[in-house]
């Protein structure tokens, strides 16, 4: 019987800042000099919180500084190019040219996550980058959020009128919504419902920064530290199939499996083509001594993906039906 592998957004799944909803205008009002924005006060509680994970360097600038100097080195370009292109390409040339952030594969390394680490060491994978993006976005106003995929998070300036998707992995490239949609499959019933595809509330992309963290902490078989942060995940957005599924699996490690069976079919309600959430709720009825709800599942899977050799291998480890 096989595992799956963890799902981080979210480049997998997916503040109290409901008021940056309302930031919709494209003028740039300058913040007080000491005034932090909320996500940015989040952020730095998470950097907080979970420093150990990947400690800073003696005398380095702490984040809310360091946002605030950007924002002033660009609040004058900004204001003076007006149109939400030439805004989008003032802060792509910030963040990419200037700063030199460039994206890492490697989703398990914290300092990948932690964005003061991500612009100390100029790189970061999409979660880490689009935390210092929205940052910055929220200290000059701008009207730009976070979109969830199954398995990865991009940003979106939209103001109403204009979309520009902005793909942080490649340099801020305007990937078009067909394409991500096409290549990781994305089921149209959720897009319809909401869970991919649309601009996400602050609130909910704290919630890919837990799911993220939390899968740090299962990776190091901290269990109780990841429940904590799947947990706080969900306290933000109970509608994140990722950390569903990522709880899901520490259960189903932990021998928990009546949980774990319920949190994958809660993922699968809101990502009904999740193969690998299929493939491990079929484990967990094997452990509760449910085979032919285990078979329906790994049936389910090589429907989806013929080629998913793990669910090709837990059916054969199944006894044969009466």
């Amino acid at each position: 019987m096989i595992g799956a592998m963890r799902k981080l957004a979210s480049c997998s799944h997916r503040l109290l800042l409901s008021a940056l909803l309302s930031l919709v205008t494209t003028s740039v009002m300058p913040a007080a000099p000491d005034e932090e924005t909320p996500l940015l006060r989040e952020l730095e509680k998470v950097e907080s919180h979970h420093a150990a994970l990947c400690p800073g360097t003696a005398g380095q600038e702490d984040l809310g500084k360091t946002v605030a100097n950007l924002a002033d080195q660009i609040r004058a370009e900004i204001a003076s190019r007006g149109s939400g292109p030439a805004t989008v390409e003032v802060l792509n040339h910030l963040i990419f040219a200037r700063l030199g952030i460039h994206g890492s594969p490697n989703l398990k390394d914290p300092c990948n996550l932690l964005p003061s680490r991500v612009l100390e060491r100029k790189r970061g994978y999409c979660v880490g980058i689009a935390a210092v993006y929205l940052a910055l976005a929220e200290r000059l106003q701008l009207p730009i959020y976070a979109v969830a995929t199954p398995s990865h998070v991009f940003l979106r300036y939209d103001d109403g009128n204009t979309r520009i998707n902005i793909e942080t992995l490649q340099s801020g490239a305007n990937v078009s919504d067909e394409k991500y949609i096409r290549e990781q499959r994305i089921p149209e019933s959720s897009i319809r419902s909401g869970v991919f595809m649309r601009d996400l509330t602050a609130d909910e992309f704290l919630a890919q920064v837990h799911n993220n963290l939390g899968v740090i902490y299962s990776e190091r078989k901290d269990y109780e530290a990841a429940a904590r942060e799947y947990e706080a995940a969900l306290d933000l957005d109970s509608k994140l199939p990722a950390v569903l599924y990522n709880y899901g699996n520490d259960l189903l490690k932990t021998g928990s499996y009546r949980r774990a069976m319920r949190l994958f079919s809660k993922s699968l309600r809101l990502n009904p083509t999740d193969v690998w959430a299929l493939n491990n709720r079929g484990l967990a009825y094997m452990k509760l001594g449910k085979p032919a709800k285990a078979r329906r599942d790994f049936e389910e899977v090589l429907r989806i993906e013929p080629g998913f050799e793990e669910a090709r291998r837990n059916l054969e480890a199944l006894p044969s039906p009466p």
